[in-house]
């Protein structure tokens, strides 16, 4: 990217991070979430993959604050629990001048770690934090997708959906490590593209074309596979191919303008137009 371009990457984008700044000191995380899919859609004008954290880090964050103002006994506790947010939104601002992926996914999994606090049920205090259960919970799972690939290609599956909510359950219950929410961003972001290659290869007459659905998917399924190889995470690759699944749903998203809502196929947590958030 020319100095020109980088320049106006910087100043474009930061005007939607401001603004979600300013909706997040007035708790509107409604709207928030759809400023982050706008930031999503601008990182497609200037396509590096950089760019796209600052967009990744809000969306995600955004459904922690959503489901705290949405429990009565929660809500008590939202101004506590926004200091978090604030700080980690001042980081994503910061990341513009020096553009350290490393420390801005470091940042991000200090939020993470606080705001789990404020997310954990009453019955969640009888889990002791355990990060190694995660590590090795994270492991099973990513074995048992490779394994039962397959239910990708089954009609009306909710597979992503399953693999997600047992990640949410055990990050939540036990705590993790850096690895495993990177694993989960993937994976959660993955369930954002998914329905439309689903939808792509959705016949009228209720039929998948199973091969051409696992051409479409082959090259995130490959690398959410060889996470399961890697000890330390390479920040680097991995945002790159992080990129390559959100620029591809923006795309379809542009393509598609979204999914019919009355169609009776998969729609992640959080896809559905009535609120767009994924659990955490």
């Amino acid at each position: 990217m020319s100095d020109k371009s980088f320049d106006l990457a910087n100043k474009i984008l930061q005007q939607d991070i401001n603004a979600c700044f300013d909706l997040f000191e007035k708790d509107n995380f409604q709207l928030i979430n759809i400023i982050a899919n706008r930031y999503l859609e601008n990182c497609l004008i200037f396509d590096d993959y950089q760019l796209c954290l600052p967009g990744v880090f809000i969306k995600d964050m955004v459904n922690d604050y959503v489901a705290i103002i949405n429990n009565p006994e929660k809500r008590k506790t939202i101004n506590s629990a926004k200091v978090f947010g604030e700080k980690l939104i001042l980081k994503i601002q910061d990341f513009f001048s020096d553009r350290n992926e490393e420390k801005l996914w470091n940042d991000f999994y200090k939020y993470n770690l606080s705001i789990n606090e404020f997310l954990r049920e009453k019955i969640d205090v009888h889990y002791l934090k355990n990060p190694q259960f995660s590590s090795k919970s994270f492991e099973f799972l990513l074995n048992y997708i490779e394994n039962h690939v397959d239910y990708l290609y089954v009609i009306n599956n909710r597979f992503l959906e399953g693999i997600l909510d047992i990640m949410v359950r055990v990050i939540r219950n036990h705590d993790f490590h850096l690895s495993e929410l990177t694993v989960y961003i993937y994976l959660k972001f993955l369930g954002f593209l998914y329905p439309y290659i689903y939808y792509e290869n959705y016949s009228s007459g209720q039929q998948l074309d199973n091969e051409k659905m696992k051409k479409d998917l082959s090259f995130y399924i490959e690398f959410l596979n060889s996470l399961k190889e890697k000890t330390e995470i390479d920040i680097i690759d991995f945002d790159k191919n992080l990129w390559s699944i959100v620029k591809k749903w923006r795309e379809m998203y542009i393509f598609y303008k979204g999914l019919p809502i009355e169609r009776d196929l998969l729609i992640p947590v959080g896809l559905k137009r009535s609120n767009n958030k994924s659990k955490k």
